[in-house]
């Protein structure tokens, strides 16, 4: 059996009109550094390519990551950041069987959380749970399930990860929930904003 290839995606594609920043909100500053970044470092090595799946192209192009836009007009969401990055794997004959995503706006990730998702790399997506609630955007999807993903969105109009995870079944993957920051914490409003940034400063991060 051929050792599974996972390459990364990074949901950038949110409009963030709630923070009213002037930059996509995966580009604000918290400790000293964009969002984005925070949440690049999850990536161990091995994930490779990493992608950034985006509406704004230019707001990412310092990033030396390859970047991928929606194939989908009106901003359907993280179902059509997936939709690009399979097209753009397989356009390029990339070696990738799966694709690990993580959304732009959780800078406060569990180190291990491409780990924890890849142990068991099989044929159903594998989403994170913690305190028994569902994050559909931190997971690990076969490539395999997301090939006709662009007609499931034009023929249903359905947007839900979760729903669309559901049609394969899927695995969810446990995380601690007690520990001092909510590890899938994400930022949309100017106070989730300040108190992420008071966060870092109070951990040291």
């Amino acid at each position: 059996m051929t050792a599974p290839r996972i390459a990364g995606l990074v949901l950038a594609g949110g409009r963030g009109s709630r923070l009213g920043a002037a930059v996509p909100k995966p580009m604000v500053e918290i400790g000293g550094r964009p969002m984005i970044a925070h949440v690049l470092d999850r990536f161990p090595p091995a994930v490779s390519p990493i992608l950034i799946g985006v509406n704004d192209r230019e707001a990412f192009a310092p990033l030396p990551y390859p970047i991928v836009r929606d194939r989908i007009d009106g901003h359907p969401g993280p179902l059509a950041a997936l939709d690009a990055a399979t097209h753009w794997l397989r356009e390029r004959r990339d070696a990738a069987t799966h694709l690990i995503c993580l959304p732009g706006d959780t800078p406060f990730l569990p180190a291990d959380v491409c780990a924890r998702l890849a142990d068991d790399p099989g044929r159903r997506p594998r989403i994170a749970r913690c305190g028994g609630r569902l994050h559909p955007t931190v997971a690990l999807w076969p490539l395999a399930c997301l090939e006709d993903l662009r007609t499931h969105i034009e023929a249903s109009g359905n947007l839900s990860v979760v729903a669309f995870a559901e049609r394969t079944g899927f695995d969810a993957v446990d995380f601690d929930a007690s520990t001092a920051v909510d590890p899938f914490f994400n930022v949309n409003t100017p106070d989730d904003l300040i108190l992420a940034r008071a966060t870092f400063d109070a951990l040291g991060i």
